[in-house]
């Protein structure tokens, strides 16, 4: 046993090492880890080929969870192929852009919304895709510099990862293994990032708001674009949104118990197939098979933590570091699976923190069993911007790309500073929810802090006013340049 976990374990380090040094493809990556994983049980712990079953799918005993997370997946990857041939989300994009008039701070404010509203129904990488060079494409007719939109969509993509239990491939595994239901997660995560992403547009505007500048020409351009010219398929257009709302419409409405959320978002994908008229093996091509492929193979390296007892000793390490305090374990498993996604890739390492966070002793409540899969949604997503890796790469090349780039100091700074900013505000939530009075003390020292401030800026001499705005530009400068 003792062997095998160390192979074990050794085999997924070396899998994370491979993906992040870009030395083998991900997919290739995680399916060599999972034959070496495969040949450890088979040989050092007698197991059969029925394991390896079980471990890409899920066992009849677990429902088959690793099976509905891939079906959900390969659904939702159809909807969305099938709304970006028909220029779905670029509609909506220029549509809401248009609404802000060329006016500066509501600009920045409707594309944060729009990252928020996109990423919260695609992938991170296709929301990248979409709207960094559209935002390049609007800051050139409205002549203005598109750096900070771009660095507060970078930021503000994770946020709507963590809207619904269909944003992210997190979210999806952590859902499906917890049979968290689409309407709960929505209440308890999805409210919670709409919380964080009004801090957080409150935090850029303070930040940006002396670089937010738009002249009359530009909002001139704005005005005469006919938002129709994105769109290369109406009737297309009206059927890809119809599909998106009516999976939405279903998710919430037929509990998970009579008809699985895969089973809804396969079913609605292939009717859309059928009534779109486009050939399939055009839809299929653009299917990201490897992202399916990966996730087998990380389903078999977690699923072996599991058997071999690595998930119950971290889980009850973890609830020892915690001294078994269910709150202190919520703030510690944020903390810890952000810091662990900044540095990993967050497939994996919510895929090995699942059981982990289940081995967990519980406290007998389900609110607190749920809420440590809560956080760990919320860690998971939020930490990728506490570094410039992973997709966040992606970001700075299509900036460099449309020729305005962005350094990667840049990019850290800003991305380090609201992650730090959105967690702590998070913690602060957490504290009001499960520790009520220390809660309330820690409101009540900001809102004094906050009220301090504005009294000094409405009565203090003109010289300390100024004085604190040249000691707040000094550090504001420091951040985003």
């Amino acid at each position: 046993m003792i062997i095998s976990s160390i192979i074990v374990i050794g085999c997924f380090l070396g899998v994370i090492f491979l993906i992040l040094t870009e030395r083998l493809n991900r997919a290739i990556a995680s399916l060599m880890g999972a034959i070496i994983t495969y040949f450890v049980l088979l040989i050092f712990e007698g197991m059969d080929f029925s394991i390896i079953v079980d471990l890409i799918f899920g066992s009849n005993e677990e429902g088959f969870v690793n099976l509905h997370s891939l079906i959900l997946i390969l659904g939702m990857m159809i909807i969305v192929v099938i709304a970006h041939e028909a220029g779905t989300f670029q509609f909506i994009a220029i549509k809401l852009i248009k609404l802000s008039k060329g006016k500066p701070i509501r600009l920045l404010v409707v594309l944060c919304s729009i990252t928020v509203l996109i990423s919260a129904l695609l992938n991170n990488i296709l929301t990248v895709i979409i709207l960094i060079p559209l935002t390049i494409t609007v800051s050139r007719m409205l002549n203005t510099d598109p750096t900070p939109y771009i660095l507060t969509e970078a930021v503000l993509v994770n946020i709507g990862g963590t809207i619904f239990s269909i944003s992210s491939i997190p979210n999806i595994l952590i859902t499906t293994y917890a049979n968290i239901s689409f309407l709960d997660f929505l209440v308890n995560v999805g409210l919670i990032s709409l919380i964080i992403f009004g801090f957080t547009i409150i935090l850029f505007i303070l930040l940006y708001k002396d670089e937010l500048i738009i002249p009359e020409e530009g909002k001139r351009v704005l005005s005469e674009f006919n938002i129709w010219n994105v769109v290369q398929n109406k009737r297309l257009l009206y059927q890809s949104t119809s599909a998106i709302i009516i999976v939405m419409l279903l998710f919430i409405s037929i509990p998970s118990t009579i008809i699985p959320p895969d089973i809804i978002a396969l079913t609605v994908a292939l009717i859309l197939v059928i009534i779109s008229k486009l050939e399939p093996k055009d839809i299929i091509s653009k299917v990201d098979f490897e992202l399916l492929l990966y996730l087998m193979g990380i389903f078999v390296i977690a699923g072996a933590f599991e058997i071999l007892g690595i998930a119950d000793f971290l889980g009850s390490s973890l609830f020892n570091l915690g001294t078994g305090d269910i709150f202190l374990q919520l703030i510690l498993i944020l903390w810890i699976s952000s810091f662990l996604s900044s540095a990993i890739d967050n497939i994996p390492i919510t895929k090995v923190l699942i059981p982990v966070i289940d081995s967990i002793p519980g406290t007998g409540s389900s609110i607190f069993q749920n809420q440590k899969f809560y956080s760990l949604a919320i860690g998971a997503n939020w930490g990728d911007n506490l570094t410039p890796l992973g997709d966040n790469i992606l970001v700075v090349n299509l900036a460099e790309q449309n020729k305005r780039p962005i350094s990667f100091k840049q990019f850290f700074k800003i991305g380090f500073i609201s992650t730090i900013f959105q967690l702590t505000v998070a913690t602060i939530i957490f504290t009001l929810m499960f520790k009520f009075i220390i809660g309330i003390i820690i409101f009540s020292i900001i809102c004094l802090a906050i009220i301090t401030l504005v009294m000094i800026y409405k009565f203090a001499p003109k010289a300390i006013v100024l004085k604190i705005d040249q000691n707040f530009k000094k550090f504001r400068n420091k951040i985003i340049k």
